[in-house]
């Protein structure tokens, strides 16, 4: 038996606190956050949230109702890091005794009524050589620099900076929003380094005239920076000197599903048969930079997929997907695959005796 999420909390005065295995999103995108998603398993943690929005005091108050997003976690399947004593630590046969710690936090804004902004930022620290201390913490937080040699007392962590925002056209305001998730890698936000930030960025159509039961999202991802020079090419993102393994827990990235390198986009359109009942038309596709990965690659799925309920206590979901990928590096020829599934769920009711 394998625990996916679980976690044990209360709530006192707007502010909630939790403790176990649990999954977070921070962003604006629907296919995946460039800081924090679920693409990887929960991670033991943490979690302090100010679930009820709070007002600013003094002139801050123009920023509007603000909450804020705290987390201290231990991350799990990291194998190997640079640099103790005797050089890389780790082995692929099982993962590191001392794992690192994730700390992180996230603000969000919503300073007029059709605008939404949020400022997050995450940091890898401790591990083998590098005792998570009290010193070491304050250090890694508080660090005005990114710069210092991998595994020494001058190392400040592995930072990284993420800046969101989400705008209802005003004119628009019931049916289109224009969002984006800027992401930047060993800086505290993107507004410090635009020539090192990779981007995700979106149109949601809450409807359509004459269509008022159809919805569309197209979003565009990349972190291979067009014309970003070499300093953030070979797969600039998610990795660090330090921690070998990556931004990653049980070896998956905790931020986007572009990885290293790549570009994509993504669509989803759904028609509404009622407030519960719904199809889903699903398309994306991805490309993998050949200075990343030698030939490069790409992968394409196109899927529909429908929730169906058949009785206010049963409902039917189903989805297919059709799938073509392409890396020369793995297989000679392009490569197909089609997968699908049906879900039966029963609500069961209670009886009065």
């Amino acid at each position: 038996m394998n625990l996916v999420e679980g976690y044990v909390g209360f709530q006192v005065n707007g502010w909630q606190f939790s403790f176990g295995k649990q999954d977070l999103w921070w962003g604006a995108g629907a296919g995946g956050s460039m800081l924090f998603s679920t693409n990887a398993q929960p991670i033991t943690m943490l979690h302090i949230n100010r679930v009820e929005p709070a007002k600013l005091p003094s002139f801050l108050g123009a920023l509007g109702p603000m909450r804020f997003e705290y987390i201290l976690g231990r991350l799990s399947g990291q194998n190997w890091l640079c640099c103790s004593s005797s050089g890389f630590v780790g082995s692929w046969a099982q993962p590191l005794g001392d794992q690192p710690f994730i700390t992180g936090q996230k603000f969000s804004f919503k300073p007029t009524r059709n605008l939404e902004l949020g400022v997050g930022a995450t940091i890898l620290v401790g591990g083998d050589g590098v005792p998570f201390t009290t010193h070491n913490f304050l250090k890694a937080v508080f660090s005005t620099t990114s710069v210092g040699t991998p595994g020494s007392s001058s190392d400040p962590g592995d930072r990284r900076g993420e800046f969101s925002m989400s705008y209802r056209i005003p004119k628009l305001r019931d049916w289109l929003t224009f969002y984006a998730d800027a992401f930047t890698d060993d800086q505290v936000n993107p507004w410090f380094a635009w020539d090192k930030t990779a981007l995700t960025a979106g149109l949601y159509f809450s409807k359509f005239p004459h269509v008022p039961k159809l919805d569309l999202r197209v979003e565009g991802v990349y972190s291979d920076l067009p014309g970003g020079g070499p300093v953030v090419q070979h797969g600039f993102f998610y990795i660090n000197s330090r921690f070998r393994s990556g931004y990653t827990n049980d070896g998956n990235l905790i931020g986007s599903w572009i990885g290293r390198q790549g570009q994509g986009a993504e669509a989803w359109t759904n028609y509404w048969l009622s407030p519960k009942n719904k199809l889903q038309f699903h398309f994306r596709h991805q490309k993998v930079s050949q200075q990343f990965i030698p030939s490069g690659g790409t992968v394409t799925d196109v899927g529909a997929s429908t929730d169906l309920w058949v009785h206010s206590a049963m409902s039917i979901s189903s989805f297919v997907q059709y799938e073509r990928w392409a890396f020369p590096v793995l297989a000679p020829t392009p490569q197909t695959n089609m997968t699908g599934a049906v879900q039966i769920t029963f609500w069961p009711h209670r009886r009065k005796l």
